[in-house]
């Protein structure tokens, strides 16, 4: 059997992450950073995963079942490394109970562009990839939605409660705004925007920890969630005014005000601030882009924690400060890309 090659690309959430989760409307972009699953066959039973080249992360280890299962590296421990690719576990577990899958050796071998814990939908990228990969090599249903659907039900089941704006920007492309829980597609201009990390897993960090920072999203999710039930009536309103700002940058970029659209994510990051999803490194990367010339910025993506390094990025609108911004982010010890807005999405060829 030939091998299956499935790419996806990564997202920068613009406006409503977070507040999506609760039904309100959220507006984000694939970005050109992309994740690459490649499956294939192998002679022995299970899945061997290859974690290839991941931005400062790699493992290797067989996912076969605990029961007697055998680690192929000794120099892994396999119940942690579960833990640290805990969305290709799960994606796994969920399709051999929903499809006819399985039974046969399986390599799955994953390379990205796409930091981790980053707020660029690397989770999301990993399900969707993976999904339409092992789907296509099974020949058990290929179409985009059906993919979509099942990638969200497996970030449903690691974090507990997920958007669906990432699984759809990394099946779809371009842009998409989640309105009454629906996921629309739009035709929207390209923006040059710069994107600052901080705090993406290093090699040298054990197991243990890496996995604890790979689910981050869903602690900061349930702080959320803790926090909201607790300050009800004020954040009601937070949660409304994000919503309505959402409404007001998309009118933005269609009439190409990005004086105004870099204001609303200004106010966006203040929103964000406020519900506790803004860890201090991240809120100074914010500051300094504002302080170099920056139209507007904003942490985009789940945010951090600061008892967890304050992992996480920054989107900044740049205008004509594109080089002062980036030097002041490298500066800063953030790792620093060019992206551009709009990106293919998902991908699937068979190749030998």
């Amino acid at each position: 059997m030939g091998k299956i090659r499935a790419s996806v690309p990564a997202k920068a959430i613009l406006f409503g992450e977070h507040f999506v989760v609760y039904g309100k409307r959220a507006l984000a972009t694939a970005i050109n950073r992309r994740l690459t699953v490649v499956v294939s066959s192998k002679a022995e039973s299970g899945y061997h995963v290859k974690i290839a080249n991941i931005p400062t992360f790699g493992l290797q280890l067989n996912l076969e079942h605990e029961k007697g299962g055998r680690e192929a590296y000794p120099y892994k421990d396999y119940d942690n490394a579960s833990k640290a690719i805990a969305y290709v576990k799960k994606t796994i577990e969920y399709l051999e109970e929903n499809y006819e899958i399985g039974g046969e050796g399986v390599e799955i071998e994953i390379s990205s562009e796409i930091p981790l814990s980053a707020g660029l939908g690397s989770s999301a990228a990993t399900c969707v990839a993976t999904i339409a990969a092992l789907k296509e090599y099974f020949g058990v249903g290929t179409d985009l939605e059906g993919i979509r659907k099942d990638a969200h039900s497996v970030e449903k089941a690691v974090q507990g409660n997920a958007s669906p704006v990432d699984t759809a920007i990394s099946t779809y492309g371009g842009y998409v705004l989640i309105e009454n829980a629906e996921v629309k597609r739009l035709e929207l201009a390209e923006l040059d925007l710069v994107i600052g990390t901080i705090g993406s897993i290093p090699l040298s960090m054990d197991i243990t920890k890496t996995a604890e920072i790979s689910l981050k999203t869903k602690r900061i999710v349930e702080e959320v969630k803790a926090r909201r039930e607790t300050f009800s009536s004020i954040f009601e309103h937070i949660f409304d005014a994000a919503d309505e700002l959402t409404a007001q940058a998309l009118r933005a970029i269609e009439r190409e005000d990005f004086v105004k659209l870099g204001a609303l994510m200004n106010v966006n990051h203040g929103l964000l601030d406020a519900i506790g999803v803004v860890p201090r490194r991240l809120s100074e990367l914010v500051k300094l882009s504002q302080e170099s010339g920056a139209l507007g910025a904003k942490v985009t993506g789940a945010g951090g924690l600061d008892k967890r390094g304050g992992v996480g990025s920054v989107l900044a609108l740049p205008g004509e400060s594109k080089d002062r911004i980036k030097v002041a982010l490298e500066i800063a010890g953030a790792l620093v890309m060019d992206v551009k807005t709009g990106e293919t999405g998902l991908k699937t060829e068979k190749f030998v």
